[in-house]
């Protein structure tokens, strides 16, 4: 064994050092003085007589770290210094609806605490914790732990909890992160079916309520889309990335160069009868921008927008809550057809207007779109 070194000295982190030793010894550097030194020894001790380790010199830095940090680092250092992944069953958690609303899905760094524990308190419909993009190289297997130990011993509130996994890693990512059973694995850069069947194949059996949300970012992937969208019975939605497929098309990054990808994918979803979520907007200080941008988007069918800050997530939300003009009108949509209905016929008229099933279908999804707004 050499000595091995995971974590950052970052606020709410830890840094644990290990070293090989004739006995076991744990020592703690905690700017918490002996407030919570007993409980550390004790969590650190525990973790090694589970992996029967005897022989280790342990020391743990640590700057306001809570419980799920100090052992994801612990776990995440023994792999790396002794090749012991520590497995535990997956928890019990209750999956969600196939339409449930997802106007809102925030991307959390998978490697930082400081930004995991909190993103349950800004009322976001998904957390996505990214273990792809956002995860510098070197720090991926330890944010594998990370995010294993936050989805089993943290309270994210009502959102859907989401992992976005490395598909050139995807064995590893899984191993870890399915013992913390979150509701969805986020696919990046899918390109074709046979990137989805790559997966499935490794979903255990008891895996079976995870759904799937493949995010396309690239032109080909824009041009599979259909194929991509019926390859698996979990996929629940397809995710549009800009940033991937700007570069791979070789424009800039405006709506006009981006419009038809994002016709294509909405059309795509929709046949389906899965949802369609848009990019994220890069500018996090223009709030008018990100309005005019999620007012478009959700006018061409699309369900939800990306999120990278907190701050984003109420303007995106008021955008997709329909306005109490929308819902009278709906409701006075709905109320002229029953009562056409009751007298034989299949259209209605309403201030002029013909309206029919088509024009009933999209009233229903206004009221139930007010209704899913309203709830959460």
């Amino acid at each position: 064994m050499k000595k091995i070194q995971v974590g950052t000295d970052n606020k709410n982190d830890c840094v644990v050092e290990i070293v090989p030793g004739k006995k076991r010894v744990i020592h703690l550097l905690s700017k918490t003085g002996d407030m919570f030194e007993k409980h550390i020894k004790d969590l650190t001790q525990k973790i090694l007589v589970d992996q029967g380790i005897k022989k280790i010199h342990i020391t743990i830095q640590e700057n306001g770290a809570l419980d799920y940090v100090i052992k994801s680092r612990i776990e995440a250092a023994l792999e790396k210094a002794l090749g012991i992944t520590r497995m535990k069953d997956a928890v019990k958690r209750k999956p969600t609806p196939k339409n449930k609303a997802r106007r809102t899905r925030l991307y959390v760094p998978g490697n930082n605490p400081r930004m995991i524990t909190p993103a349950g308190i800004y009322g976001s419909d998904c957390i996505i914790f990214d273990l792809e993009d956002s995860v510098p190289v070197h720090q991926k297997d330890a944010a594998r732990y990370l995010v294993k130990n936050a989805l089993r011993d943290l309270d994210f509130g009502n959102s859907e909890l989401w992992v976005r996994i490395n598909k050139d890693d995807i064995e590893k990512d899984l191993s870890q992160i399915l013992q913390g059973s979150p509701q969805g694995i986020c696919i990046p850069k899918v390109e074709n079916s046979e990137d989805i069947y790559t997966i499935e194949k490794m979903m255990p059996g008891s895996s079976g309520q995870i759904k799937f949300m493949p995010i396309i970012e690239s032109a080909r992937g824009i041009i599979n889309a259909p194929q991509i969208a019926t390859a698996s019975k979990r996929i629940v939605a397809l995710a549009f990335g800009a940033e991937d497929l700007t570069h791979d098309l070789g424009g800039e990054r405006s709506w006009g160069t981006l419009a038809y990808s994002r016709g294509a994918l909405v059309l795509a979803a929709k046949a389906s009868g899965i949802q369609a979520l848009d990019t994220i907007y890069p500018d996090t200080r223009d709030e008018r921008g990100l309005r005019e941008e999620t007012k478009k988007i959700r006018a061409m069918g699309f369900d939800g927008k990306g999120v990278i800050h907190p701050d984003q997530i109420p303007p995106i939300h008021d955008c997709f809550t329909p306005s109490t003009q929308e819902i009278k009108d709906a409701q006075a949509i709905i109320k002229a057809l029953q009562e056409a209905k009751k007298k034989g016929l299949g259209v209605a008229s309403l201030e002029g207007k013909m309206i029919d099933e088509p024009v009933e279908r999209k009233a229903k999804k206004i009221l139930s779109l007010a209704k899913q707004n309203h709830t959460t």
